[in-house]
């Protein structure tokens, strides 16, 4: 692969809402937009199970940042569904590994 232009990210619910998870994927880079939406529906197909509500979407990267640390964030809203951002950030200073997941439980119990 020369570049990345995409990434998919593929998110599992719980029924009720109240618990998501990033579930893994068959590829996560694509050097097309086009190749990740291609990609999605099987994606998506795969990884559904009748314990889970499967939320799917591309995001565009740009190819300049495969080099630089980035920071992909994700959260569900009624409106767009899964919205996924992705944006180039500073590293930590150090020897430092930050992760934090910041999916609000309040928000996702009133989606359903």
């Amino acid at each position: 692969m020369e570049h990345i232009a995409a990434i998919m990210l593929l998110v599992g619910c719980s029924h009720g809402g109240l618990t998501c998870e990033e579930l893994p994927v068959p590829q996560v880079a694509f050097e097309t937009m086009e190749e990740c939406v291609g990609a999605l529906p099987a994606a998506l197909g795969g990884a559904g199970t009748g314990k889970r509500i499967v939320h799917g979407r591309c995001a565009v990267v740009d190819p300049a940042w495969v080099e630089e640390d980035v920071e992909i964030d994700w959260r569900l809203t009624r409106q767009n569904g899964l919205e996924v951002h992705v944006r180039q950030v500073q590293p930590p200073a150090g020897d430092v590994i930050v992760a934090d997941n910041a999916y609000p439980v309040e928000t996702a119990a009133r989606m359903h």
